[in-house]
């Protein structure tokens, strides 16, 4: 026998509500023409695809060991020739 029953808490109901009215319009639009096909909206697709793929190639890509060797080759002339202006210097 409880004289004093605790209340249960309220459900916690959070509809989030986002408006995008681009997104509003291109639905009305299909929904007024249709499903897009057409020659355009196929090349558009295909370019973007193209373009993710080169720019996956280019970061698995490795870097060539013969343009490091040139590159540690120059930086260590620079630098001999640096040391021996410094010490006639």
């Amino acid at each position: 026998m409880a004289f004093f029953t605790p209340k249960k808490p309220r459900k916690f109901e959070y509809k989030p509500r986002f408006y995008d009215p681009k997104k509003e319009e291109l639905e009305q639009l299909k929904a007024k023409y249709g499903p897009i096909e057409g020659e355009s909206f196929k090349r558009r697709i295909n370019f973007r695809q193209a373009m993710h793929e080169k720019k996956d190639e280019k970061i698995k890509k490795p870097i060539p060991v013969l343009r490091i060797i040139l590159i540690a080759s120059l930086l260590l002339i620079a630098l001999y020739f640096l040391l021996t202006f410094v010490e006639r210097w």
